[in-house]
């Protein structure tokens, strides 16, 4: 294997300290668990089942589910050395969602029956892994529950300073990606975020937003007022 993707693969959350011999017991001599993939092509498809999970060695690629009536959820965002499909790999379960490489892609498949048979502490960060998960699910949710398209943007800027701990942020989507996240009208939200930069709540400058400066200073909340209405129940979370 190349060692660039051992490299990558030692920086995973699951293979992190482990060394090159300890890896390889996991990895195909003849490198047969590792395939590459055109850009907008299917890793895994929706419907599916597979007993491998894969991580990503390089590229881009989106988790997204398309809807029934033609529409499309992005549920999250992929860059290499990250995880996918472990859920559906441990329990056999049909893929609810679909992976699509937004680039050239190079995936590493594994199977959780050989790391669950062979290491506990593998095992063990596996299970940490899925959890984390879940939590970033969770996180979503809290972001798509609010009604309007201003509040779900608000509340998406809200957790990426939480994270980042700076008034300035960056997303790793492009403006339909966003939208797509968000489960709204692209071009309803270009509007909204036009009207945002206008009205001074954020500066726009490409994937780049640039929220009220006083998030950098330590302020616990920013109440946002809007056509003189405030949301209290949307915040800014500038303390860190």
């Amino acid at each position: 294997m190349d060692n660039k993707y051992i490299k990558i693969i030692k920086g995973t959350p699951l293979f992190q300290s482990m060394s090159d011999e300890e890896i390889a017991q996991f990895l195909r001599p003849d490198g047969s668990g590792i395939k590459s993939f055109r850009k907008e092509s299917y890793i895994f498809h929706a419907g599916d089942k597979t007993a491998y999970f894969g991580i990503l060695l390089e590229g881009k690629a989106l988790i997204e589910r398309d809807e029934l009536w033609g529409g499309r959820s992005i549920i999250a965002p992929l860059a290499a050395g990250q995880l996918f499909g472990e859920v559906y790999a441990c329990t056999g379960e049909p893929l609810g969602v679909s992976v699509c490489a937004k680039e050239q892609c190079t995936v590493l498949f594994l199977s959780p029956e050989s790391i669950i048979k062979e290491s506990s502490t593998l095992t063990a960060r596996l299970l940490k892994i899925t959890a984390m998960k879940n939590l970033r699910l969770n996180e979503k949710i809290q972001v798509i529950t609010p009604r309007t398209i201003r509040e779900r943007v608000m509340a998406y800027l809200s957790s990426l300073a939480k994270k980042s701990g700076s008034h300035i942020v960056t997303t790793n989507f492009d403006r339909q990606q966003l939208a797509d996240f968000l489960c709204v009208d692209r071009s309803a939200l270009s509007t909204e975020l036009g009207k945002m930069h206008r009205e001074g709540l954020i500066d726009l400058k490409g994937r780049e937003f640039i929220l009220p400066e006083n998030c950098s200073r330590g302020t616990r909340f920013v109440n946002l007022y809007v056509n003189n209405k405030s949301f209290n129940h949307i915040h800014f979370f500038c303390s860190f």
